[in-house]
């Protein structure tokens, strides 16, 4: 539907921001059937004009709203969007390919199993699948963890540029105070591992009695990197483990899942 502005009399305080609404007017323009749209289709569907598009466009992309394609210049629905509503996460197509292949891992190991992403300062969790006997963590789709303390928020550092690496070290500098030091150490030691093993570790740094590894996914189609995780009980799963076995398991899901979106695309 072309974006529209409510007429005066229908807003009398004027509350309504037209600027969010022309923003939001760029999301709704997508449908189920849609894999990926341009600047003149958005205009089209939308009835604004191309230059403003285009601002908004880029400003969505900023924000992860949207996925801009190096090699099309097209836009998909980005990672923030899946966070405005379950029914997003429900119907994204990575969640439909990466869930059974999690199951199979976690039933196997019989360890917690989790797909998340990151927003700002925190991992944000789009999937979540257990081993019938293993550790029920506290997390759940749409849950959120700390990036600095979990193997999941450590396998998404990896992957971040240095500027952006940098600022977030900044911000959670002046929000960790005192703590900051030894939460340093522990990513360090995390890249480390990934640069070493190709995964990150967190050995009781989110929860005492957890232990977890960490590894990016990267999707080469635009949006940012998301991240798998395999972790349970430290009783049961102690750092050999999780060296020896589960990690090197985690970064064949991780290689599986690519290619189930390859093929599925």
């Amino acid at each position: 539907m072309p974006f529209a502005e409510p007429d005066a009399d229908e807003d009398p305080g004027r509350q309504f921001v037209t600027a969010l609404a022309r923003g939001l007017s760029i999301l709704k323009a997508f449908t189920q059937g849609d894999t990926s749209l341009g600047n003149q289709e958005l205009a089209e569907r939308t009835g604004l004009t191309k230059p403003t598009v285009s601002r908004l466009t880029y400003t969505l992309t900023r924000l992860g709203y949207l996925a801009c394609s190096p090699q099309t210049g097209r836009y998909e629905l980005g990672t923030s969007a899946l966070a405005l509503g379950y029914w997003a996460m429900a119907g994204s197509y990575i969640r439909q390919v990466a869930k059974p292949l999690m199951e199979r891992v976690s039933e196997e190991l019989n360890l917690c199993c989790a797909l998340g992403y990151r927003d700002e300062a925190d991992a944000v969790y789009l999937e979540h699948t257990r081993g019938s006997g293993a550790l029920i963590m506290s997390v759940q789709s749409g849950s959120r963890t700390p990036l600095v303390t979990t193997a999941m928020g450590r396998a998404l550092i990896a992957v971040m540029d240095r500027g952006e690496r940098d600022k977030l070290f900044a911000a959670e500098k002046v929000r960790y105070g005192a703590q900051w030091p030894r939460i340093l150490k522990g990513i360090q030691e995390g890249l480390k591992d990934y640069q070493a093993r190709g995964f990150t570790l967190s050995l009781g740094d989110w929860e005492k009695e957890i232990n977890a590894v960490g590894v990016p996914l990267e999707l080469n189609d635009g949006n940012p990197p998301m991240a798998l995780i395999l972790g349970g009980s430290s009783y049961v799963v102690d750092r050999q483990r999780l060296v020896e076995h589960v990690g090197p398991r985690l970064a064949e899901l991780a290689a599986q899942i690519r290619q189930g979106l390859k093929f599925r695309g």
